[in-house]
């Protein structure tokens, strides 16, 4: 109960990144994305400098593991940030929302976590429910669908991210491979930002603020609990709460966007929550 209750409260979290992040629609993805990753790894330093005590030379065989999983959260907030400034918040972030399908063949093939039988309707629950919310809007440019793209491509990538928080569980704190794979995340996509000529100086006080809350809240303190989350229950439990996330900001991007979703969005809304419940009902069949 009390992993399942902190989920929540970090899903409720991150929510609130695609509005922070269509506020800021002048800075490039790959400026915001930096921006992100190296302010929560220097905010998480100080509490996590302590435990880089604890982290000795077998750790050295999971450097690969933490590579791995810095490289595809650089490619997941890149390419989803991306998807923001090209698409509707609602398709982008229900699109995205699609990482629960890679989490469970992820984690059935190099985890061997065998989800149950009654996963399989509060996926379909789920999948349909993403459905209705964007099947009207997905092919209405090719601007448009070129974002909504790049949102699923950023679902397999964050799936994948999670998948490492699982396989490094035992072997380092949480705090240091945190800002560890941060920083990597970081360091990935500042040769990028060179190469494309983009400014890390110029931003106004008020994307610079927006950055703030970005680093603070959403990863900080939203994707470290989604790590801890991961490293104590299946990933695809995590990855299918994280639908909750499609509802919420859909609902901030309607009130703060002026983005008002289609009668299909409720609709669509409700089969999601449905599909959220039903797994958290199933018991886990695998040793965490």
């Amino acid at each position: 109960m009390r992993t399942m209750l902190i989920l929540i409260f970090a899903v409720f979290i991150v929510s609130w990144s695609s509005i922070f992040i269509r506020w800021m629609k002048d800075l490039h993805p790959l400026v915001i994305s930096f921006y992100r990753l190296a302010l929560s790894a220097l905010f998480l330093l100080p509490w996590a400098f302590p435990r880089f005590k604890s982290v000795r030379i077998r750790q050295k065989r999971i450097l690969p593991y933490m590579v791995w999983a810095g490289i595809f959260l650089a490619l997941h907030f890149f390419f989803w940030i991306d998807s923001l400034q090209k698409t509707t918040v609602g398709n982008s972030i229900f699109l995205e929302s699609t990482h629960p399908l890679f989490a469970l063949l992820l984690s059935m093939f190099f985890l061997k976590e065998k989800a149950s039988k009654a996963f399989i309707p509060a996926l379909v629950f789920g999948l349909t429910g993403m459905y209705l919310t964007v099947h009207r809007d997905i092919y209405q440019n090719m601007e448009a669908l070129s974002g909504d793209l790049m949102a699923v491509f950023s679902a397999f990538c964050i799936a994948a991210y999670l998948l490492f928080a699982r396989k490094t569980k035992h072997q380092i704190d949480l705090l240091p491979y945190l800002v560890m794979v941060y920083s990597i995340a970081a360091m990935t996509l500042l040769p990028f930002i060179v190469l494309k000529g983009l400014s890390l100086i110029r931003i106004s006080y008020f994307n610079f603020s927006l950055l703030l809350l970005l680093a603070l809240g959403p990863s900080m303190i939203g994707h470290s609990l989604l790590n801890w989350a991961s490293r104590r229950m299946p990933i695809y439990k995590v990855n299918m709460a994280l639908l909750g996330e499609a509802v919420l900001a859909t609902f901030y991007a309607a009130i703060l966007l002026n983005e008002i979703p289609s009668l299909n969005f409720y609709i669509g809304a409700i089969l999601i929550l449905i599909s959220i419940g039903l797994v958290f009902r199933i018991k886990t069949e695998v040793n965490i």
